[in-house]
């Protein structure tokens, strides 16, 4: 536990400052490094890490995109997926005694889910009110988790999905949606004290997305221990010690990036709608 809380202060002691640089370049090569890395442990799980003529090629696109998105032309990004897909149908061809029809998929699918979800970071960044919408991402789904532990811990007694994750309960899932719920209307509180910003919550909206948050933020959490428990692992990788990999401590973060991304750019189109105006 000591090794987990520690792990913990001196990660957010790194992390939170560059949260806080997103308009600059570190950012996005830390962006790129967690798509790189979470592609590298996602590779290995599913055991085609060892396969280089496919996996090499797919760390390096993981770590490109991100990259790419922020400061190249999207037709260059459209023209590297495409190279990348049909690289991989012609390695089935020309490479096909170590790589199956079926690991090209799995490369692409690993490659793309953990690449795509880092992406929406920097995509929700970018949008209107992008400087403040995209550190709920972290809010959301670092809220659900923390709170759904404690609440689970406290007063957990109904298993939620036992089967993939044993330790967590419906209490605790219940738990993780309210204090998200709360954490977001603080947020759109906060901002409103923050001039700089002049930007207005709008606090039903802003509820409404903390309940689908942490509900996508869940989903996230056992989606990547389905997989951990279909692979027969215990976690993705060990770079934070007592939280496993960048999967590990990201899953949630990596499902609601895209989520909130996506109800972003649709209240934009909205008009007379969005979480802050």
């Amino acid at each position: 536990m000591l090794t987990r809380i520690l792990t913990g202060f001196f990660a957010l002691l790194i992390f939170i400052p560059v949260l806080f640089l997103s308009d600059y370049i570190i950012f996005d090569i830390a962006i790129a490094f967690a798509s790189f890395m979470g592609t590298f442990e996602l590779l290995r799980c599913v055991k085609i890490m060892p396969k280089y003529v496919i996996s090499a090629p797919s760390l390096f696109v993981a770590f490109l995109i991100p990259l790419i998105y922020r400061y190249v032309d999207n037709s260059v990004l459209m023209l590297i997926v495409i190279a990348y897909l049909f690289y991989l149908l012609y390695a089935a061809i020309f490479a096909r005694k170590n790589n199956t029809t079926n690991d090209i998929a799995l490369c692409f699918f690993s490659t793309f889910f953990v690449t795509i979800s880092f992406t929406s970071i920097i995509v929700t960044r970018d949008l209107q009110y992008g400087d403040i919408i995209y550190l709920m991402i972290f809010i959301g789904a670092w809220s659900t988790d923390t709170f759904a532990y404690f609440t689970g811990r406290l007063f957990g007694k109904h298993k939620l999905i036992p089967d993939v994750s044993p330790k967590k309960t419906v209490e605790g899932a219940i738990g993780g949606v309210v204090f998200c719920v709360l954490a977001f209307i603080l947020y759109g509180f906060i901002i409103t004290k923050i001039n700089k910003f002049n930007a207005e919550p709008n606090y039903i909206l802003l509820a409404l997305a903390g309940v689908v948050t942490s509900i996508v933020a869940m989903l996230g959490d056992l989606s990547t221990s389905a997989i951990k428990r279909n692979y027969d692992v215990k976690d993705f990788g060990s770079i934070f010690p007592g939280h496993g990999g960048i999967l590990d401590r990201f899953d949630s973060v990596m499902a609601v990036a895209p989520m909130i991304m996506i109800i972003s750019a649709i209240l934009l189109k909205i008009k007379g709608l969005g979480l802050f105006m």
